[in-house]
C-alpha cells in the first residue's frame, strides 16, 4: 500500500493524530518540539488548525502562555519518550484549551513522537458526577444553578420531597423556601462558592405541622459549561431530639452538681479546671471566673503541690479515689484540708474524658468514716457524692434512710430510725427561745419546695449533747411530678459558728491589748448607768512618751509599751473591774458601787506599779484622772469630762520634767549604743559654739547652738546598728535609712516645748547650699543659720574622725574639702569663718 493510503486513513481517522520533532539545546535538553503532521480529528479536538501550526513550535503556537509550566510539562514528558523510542499513556489536562485528554504517545524514530489524543473531557465529567453521587448518597439531592434556580432533583423516593418534583425544578430558591430561610441558605451557598468547600446547613422543615429538621451539605461543582450547586439533604431528626434529651439531661446533671452541699469540681485530662460548684466557691474564696480554664495547680498550697498533683495524675490513668486527703488553699491564703472522692468520665471508646470529684471540708472537724448505707436506688448518688449528714423519710415524715454522718451527729442509728417521725431523730430548737422547730419534712411536704433551717437551729441528739447545725430539705418526686418522699442535708458548724463568735470578740476588744474597746466602754457604760451601780466611778489614764517612743523606737517598742500598761491594769484591777482602752493612749476603767476613795487607791497602786518597770524610752510613766457619780441627776458626760480634766492636770503639769528624762535618756540609749557618737556629738556642739561666737552670736544664742550641735544626731536612735556599723560602703537602700535620721530627729524634738526651737535647726543641717541636700532640698538662705553652722562642724569632724565604711582624712584634707565645698556644700560666709578659726588655732581643735 502507497503512502498516500496512509495517509488517507489517518486524516479520517476519529481520533486526534499529531507526528512531532523533539528539539534540544546544545545541552541535549528537550526545550521544545515540532508540529510536523496533524489529522481533522486533533484540529477537532484541540480547537487548533493544521495550516497555523504546521511547521510551528509549540512554544511559538502557545506564544501567550511560553513560560507557562504546563507547557514545559509536555516538553519533557514528549522529549523523554523521543530521545529513547519510548512508548506511555496518559491523561492530562489543558488549561489553555481547558480540556482533558487520553493520550497514546509513541516514538517511532529517534527524536521523533506520534501523539493519538482522545477528548475524554465529557467523560471526566460524568466520573465526577457519579463520584459525586456515590459520596453524597443521601435522602434528597438537589442540583442549583449560579444564579439559585432548582435544575435537578435525585431521590430515591418522591414521597419525600415536601413539593412535587416537577414544580421545585425550574423554581427559583426564593419560591420553595420561606424568606427567612432562603436568606441564611444564600449565606451558605455564597461561602462555598466563595471557599470551594462544603458546607454544611441545618434546618427545620418549612411545612407547618412538620417537626422534622434535615441537614444540607452544599458543594458548588466548577462546571464551564454548567457551574452549579449540589445540594444533599440528610433527615436529622433523630439526631437533634437526641441532641435535645442529651442537653436536658446535661442541665438535669449541672443542677444536681452546683445545688450539692459538697465542693464537687471537674478537670479535663491535662488538668484544666472545666466546672465547680457554688460550695466549691465556698471552699476556696474564688470565683468561676478566676478559675475555670486555670491549671489544678492553683488550688494547692506550695508546700504540698508535688504531692497534691501525684494524686491528680493516678486519675489520669484510670484510677480513682476512695478517701483520699489533699489540701486546698483558700484566697485568703489558708490551707483547708478536704476529704475527696474521684471518678472518672468516659465517651464511648473508654478514652477519658473528665474527672469529676466531690470533697468534704474535715479541717474543721474531725475525720467523719463515710460509711453510706443505701435502700433506695433513687438516694445512692446523693449518698455516695456527700459528706453532710442525710435523713430521708417516706410521704407521711417518717424515716427511711439515716446515713452515718447523720447518726453519729444525732446518735439514732439506721435500724433504731427507721419509721419514727423525723423530728424524733432530728430534734431541732432554737438556740435562744429553746422552742422546738417545725419539721424540716413537714415544711417540705406541704409547699413542696426546698427548705432551709433558720438561724440559731440547735440540734439535740439522742445523748442529750447539742450541736448547732444547718440544712436543707428537698422533695423527692416521683415522674409524675408527686412527692414521695423528702431528704434533709444538714451538717455541724459548730467550727463556723465559733468564728462568728470571734469576729463578735474582736468587735468589742482592742486586738492590741485584748482590753475592751471604746465600743464596748460605751456601751457597758450606758447599761450601768443607773441607781444601783452608785457610787459609779471612773479613772482615765494617758500613757506619757508614747509619741516620743514611737518615733524614737519603732511603733513596736510603742506597741510593748502600750501592752505593758494593759498588763499592769489587769493584773491589779478586780477581776470585774471594766478597764477599755478608748483611745490610741487612753485607757479607762469603769468601776461601779466603788466610793472615790477606793478609785483613787486603784490609780495610785497602777501608777506605783508601772513606776517599776523600764522599756526601751526609760521607766513607764502614765497621767491619771478620777470622778465619780453619786446621785442620778448626775450627768454621766460631765463625769467622764471631770476625770479627763484631772487627768490632763496632772500630764501638763509633770510634762516637761517627763520629757526632758526621756530625752536624755533617748541620747543615753544612742550613746550606749554608739559610742563614738557621744564624742562626735561634743565635737560638733563645740565647734558650732566657736563658729557662732565668731559670728557675733548672743551667749544664748550660742547655747542654743551647742545644744542643736550636741542633739543633732538623736535621730540615729532609730536607724539599726548594722547600717550604723557596717564597714562596707552602704547600699542605696541603706542610704535611705541613713538620711531619714533628720526627720527622726525632728518627730522626737518637736512634741518637747523646751526643744521645739531646736527641732527645725536639726532637721535641716545636711542641707546643701546649693540646694541639693536633705531633706527637703532647701539652698542659700532657706537653710536656718544654726543648721547651716552645724552643716560645716558635722561635716568637718565626720572628714577627720571617719566612719566605718570610710577612712578618716587629715585636718588639711578635710579642710581643702570644706574650701571646696563653698557655694556648693556649705555657705562660703561660715565656711570661711571656720577655716579662719581652725588657721588661728594652728588646725587643732
Amino acid at each position: 500500500m502507497t503512502n498516500s493510503f496512509y495517509h488517507e486513513i489517518i486524516k479520517n481517522l476519529h481520533v486526534g493524530y499529531a507526528y512531532h520533532r523533539i528539539i534540544c539545546n546544545a545541552q541535549g535538553v528537550p526545550v521544545d518540539y515540532e508540529f510536523i503532521e496533524v489529522n481533522n480529528a486533533f484540529e477537532t479536538a484541540t480547537g487548533l488548525i493544521a495550516e497555523e501550526i504546521i511547521g510551528r513550535t509549540v512554544t511559538q503556537v502557545f506564544n501567550a502562555i511560553e513560560n507557562s509550566e504546563a507547557i514545559f510539562d509536555w516538553i519533557e514528558i514528549y522529549g523523554k519518550i523521543a530521545l529513547n523510542n519510548g512508548s506511555e499513556e496518559i491523561e492530562k489536562y489543558s488549561e489553555y484549551l481547558n480540556r482533558w485528554y487520553r493520550i497514546q504517545i509513541y516514538s517511532p524514530e529517534t527524536n521523533y513522537f506520534i501523539t493519538l489524543f482522545h477528548d475524554i473531557t465529557r467523560e471526566r465529567q460524568d466520573l465526577a458526577e457519579r463520584n459525586l453521587l456515590l459520596t453524597t448518597l443521601h435522602d434528597i439531592v438537589f442540583e442549583v444553578s449560579d444564579d439559585y434556580y432548582f435544575t435537578n432533583v435525585i431521590v430515591h423516593d418522591d414521597s419525600t420531597l415536601f413539593i412535587p418534583r416537577n414544580i421545585i425544578i425550574g423554581s427559583h430558591l426564593s419560591e420553595v423556601f420561606s424568606k427567612d430561610l432562603t436568606d441564611e441558605m444564600l449565606l451558605v451557598f455564597e461561602t462555598a462558592y466563595a471557599t470551594g468547600k462544603k458546607q454544611d446547613f441545618e434546618y427545620k422543615s418549612p411545612l407547618p405541622a412538620d417537626e422534622r429538621w434535615f441537614l444540607a451539605e452544599i458543594f458548588y461543582i466548577v462546571d464551564n459549561e454548567s457551574p452549579r450547586f449540589v445540594i444533599s439533604i440528610h433527615d436529622i431528626s433523630e439526631k437533634k431530639q437526641r441532641e435535645k434529651d442529651l442537653q436536658e439531661t446535661k442541665e438535669y446533671l449541672s443542677n444536681l452538681i452546683q445545688y450539692a452541699n459538697a465542693p464537687i469540681i471537674t478537670w479535663s485530662p491535662d488538668f484544666k479546671i472545666t466546672e465547680f460548684n457554688y460550695a466549691f466557691e465556698q471552699l476556696t474564696g474564688r470565683t468561676r471566673s478566676e478559675v475555670l480554664g486555670r491549671h489544678l495547680e492553683l488550688l494547692f498550697p506550695d508546700s504540698s503541690k508535688i504531692q497534691s498533683m501525684l494524686f491528680i495524675r493516678e486519675t489520669a490513668s484510670g484510677q480513682r479515689w476512695d478517701s483520699v486527703e489533699i489540701p486546698i488553699l483558700h484566697i485568703s491564703g489558708e490551707e483547708r484540708l478536704v476529704l475527696w472522692n474521684s471518678a472518672n468520665i468516659k465517651n464511648t471508646e473508654g478514652i477519658i474524658i473528665a474527672t469529676i470529684a466531690q470533697g468534704q471540708d474535715i479541717s474543721q472537724r474531725k475525720l467523719i468514716e463515710k460509711s453510706l448505707f443505701i435502700e433506695k436506688e433513687r438516694l445512692r448518688t446523693t449518698l455516695l457524692s456527700i459528706g453532710d449528714g442525710v435523713i430521708s423519710t417516706d410521704a407521711r415524715g417518717c424515716v427511711t434512710l439515716i446515713n452515718q454522718v447523720a447518726a453519729n451527729l444525732t446518735g439514732w442509728t439506721q435500724k433504731e430510725a427507721y419509721g419514727l417521725p423525723l423530728d424524733q431523730v432530728l430534734n431541732l430548737f432554737d438556740e435562744y427561745t429553746r422552742e422546738s422547730c417545725e419539721s424540716p419534712a413537714s415544711r417540705v411536704l406541704e409547699t413542696g419546695t426546698i427548705s432551709e433551717l433558720n438561724n440559731h437551729t440547735i440540734l439535740l441528739s439522742k445523748n442529750g449533747g447539742e450541736l448547732p447545725v444547718e440544712d436543707s430539705a428537698a422533695p423527692i418526686k416521683d415522674q409524675d411530678g408527686h412527692i414521695t418522699g423528702v431528704v434533709i442535708v444538714f451538717r455541724d458548724f459548730t467550727d463556723k459558728k465559733e468564728k462568728q463568735e470571734q469576729i463578735e470578740y474582736l468587735s468589742f476588744h482592742d486586738h492590741l491589748t485584748g482590753l475592751y474597746n471604746r465600743r464596748y466602754f460605751d456601751e457597758e457604760l450606758k447599761r450601768l448607768n443607773t441607781p444601783r451601780n452608785l457610787p459609779l466611778s471612773l479613772l482615765i489614764f494617758d500613757v506619757n512618751g508614747l509619741k516620743l517612743t514611737n518615733d524614737a523606737f519603732g511603733h513596736l517598742a510603742g506597741d510593748r509599751l502600750l501592752q505593758k500598761v494593759a498588763q499592769t491594769m489587769r493584773e491589779i484591777s478586780r477581776s470585774d473591774d471594766i478597764i477599755a482602752r478608748i483611745g490610741g493612749d487612753e485607757f479607762v476603767i469603769l468601776l461601779p458601787q466603788t466610793e472615790i476613795h477606793e478609785a483613787k487607791e486603784l490609780a495610785k497602786r497602777i501608777n506605783v506599779a508601772l513606776s517599776r518597770e523600764h522599756l526601751e524610752a526609760g521607766q513607764v510613766s502614765i497621767s491619771s484622772g478620777w470622778s465619780v457619780k453619786t446621785t442620778a441627776d448626775e450627768e454621766i458626760a460631765e463625769v467622764f469630762k471631770a476625770a479627763e480634766n484631772k487627768m490632763y492636770q496632772y500630764k501638763i503639769s509633770e510634762r516637761n520634767s517627763t520629757r526632758n528624762e526621756a530625752i536624755q535618756f533617748i541620747m543615753k540609749t544612742l550613746y550606749e549604743k554608739l559610742p563614738r557618737e557621744q564624742e562626735h556629738s561634743e565635737r560638733v556642739s563645740k565647734i558650732s559654739g566657736l563658729i557662732g561666737a565668731s559670728m557675733g552670736m548672743t551667749i544664748e544664742e550660742i547655747n542654743e547652738l551647742k545644744t542643736a550641735g550636741a542633739l543633732h544626731d538623736i535621730g540615729k536612735i532609730a536607724i539599726g546598728n548594722e547600717i550604723l556599723d557596717k564597714v562596707d560602703e552602704l547600699s542605696d537602700f541603706e542610704w535611705l535609712e541613713i538620711r531619714r535620721h533628720p526627720e527622726i530627729s525632728y518627730s522626737i524634738l518637736s512634741s518637747l516645748n523646751d526643744y521645739a526651737p531646736l527641732a527645725n535647726i536639726i532637721l535641716f543641717h545636711h542641707e546643701r547650699y546649693d540646694g541639693k541636700g536633705y531633706p527637703k532640698g532647701l539652698m542659700g538662705e532657706q537653710i536656718p543659720l544654726q543648721a547651716r553652722i552645724i552643716a560645716v562642724a558635722d561635716a568637718y569632724d565626720a572628714m577627720t574622725y571617719g566612719r566605718p565604711y570610710k577612712e578618716p582624712l587629715t585636718a588639711e584634707a578635710a579642710l581643702q574639702e570644706i574650701t571646696t565645698g563653698k557655694h556648693t556644700q556649705f555657705d562660703p560666709e561660715i565656711a570661711d569663718i571656720f577655716l579662719r578659726i581652725m588657721s588661728e588655732n594652728n588646725n587643732d581643735l
